[in-house]
C-alpha cells in the first residue's frame, strides 16, 4: 500500500498572477513533507501548459469543465487522472486543493496512523458552515473508495448543491470511514481568496 498526494490547480485567467503565486506557495509547502507520501502529482484542471509547473510532476487533464458546480468538474478531472494512473486498488490518495496552505504535517501523520483501518478520512464542515457536508479541499481515500465517491455524485446539468453535501451523504454511514477533528490547513476560498479560515 502506497500513499499518493494529488494537488489540484486551475490556472484560470481571472487574477492569474495572484493564483499562480498562491499555487507555488501551496505546492512548495506541501512538498516539504515529501517524506510522508510515496508520490505527488500536480493535477492541472484548466490550462494545457504552465511553464512554472513543468519542472514538477504535473498532469494536464484533458477533461472539459462542463458543470456550473466547479466541484463536479474537479471530481471528473480526478477520475480521469486516477483511472490512467498506476495506483493500486489499496493505495491511499490524499487530495489537496492548490492555493490552500498546510500549516503543519498533522494530516499526513494522522493518515499514517489510520491507513490500515480506514478507507476514507474527511473533516465535517460544521466548523465553518452548517454541517451539511465534508470539506473537500483536503481529504484522503483509498483508490476504490475515491472512485465510488466520484460516481455517487449527481452530475445532472441542473445540479446546484455543493459536492460537499453529496460526499457527506454518501460516506456518513459507510464502514471504515473516519471523521478527523483537525486538518491543519489555511483555506483561501473564493476566486479572489476573499474568505480565509483555518481548520
Amino acid at each position: 500500500m502506497k500513499t499518493h498526494l494529488v494537488i489540484t490547480t486551475a490556472n484560470i485567467v481571472d487574477r492569474y498572477q495572484n493564483r499562480k503565486e498562491q499555487y507555488m506557495q501551496s505546492i512548495e509547502r506541501a512538498l516539504q513533507f515529501h517524506y510522508l507520501f510515496d508520490s505527488y502529482t500536480i493535477l492541472e484542471c484548466f490550462s494545457s501548459n504552465e511553464e512554472y509547473l513543468n519542472d514538477l510532476n504535473v498532469y494536464y487533464s484533458r477533461v472539459l469543465n462542463v458543470y456550473p458546480e466547479k466541484g463536479l468538474n474537479e471530481m471528473q478531472h480526478l477520475k480521469g487522472f486516477i483511472n490512467q494512473s498506476s495506483f493500486q486498488a489499496d493505495d491511499l490518495i490524499i487530495k489537496l486543493t492548490g492555493r490552500y496552505m498546510l500549516e503543519d504535517n498533522s494530516f499526513f501523520n494522522k493518515i499514517k496512523l489510520l491507513a490500515s483501518d480506514y478507507d476514507s478520512i474527511f473533516k465535517d464542515d460544521s466548523d465553518i458552515y452548517e454541517g451539511l457536508g465534508y470539506h473537500t479541499f483536503l481529504y484522503c481515500a483509498r483508490k476504490g473508495r475515491f472512485l465510488e465517491i466520484i460516481e455517487s455524485l449527481d452530475y445532472s446539468k441542473n445540479t446546484i448543491d455543493p459536492i460537499e453535501w453529496g460526499v457527506k451523504k454518501f460516506l456518513k454511514n459507510m464502514d471504515r470511514h473516519y471523521l478527523i477533528a483537525r486538518l491543519g490547513i489555511k483555506a483561501y476560498q473564493g476566486t479572489h481568496s476573499e474568505k480565509i479560515f483555518v481548520c
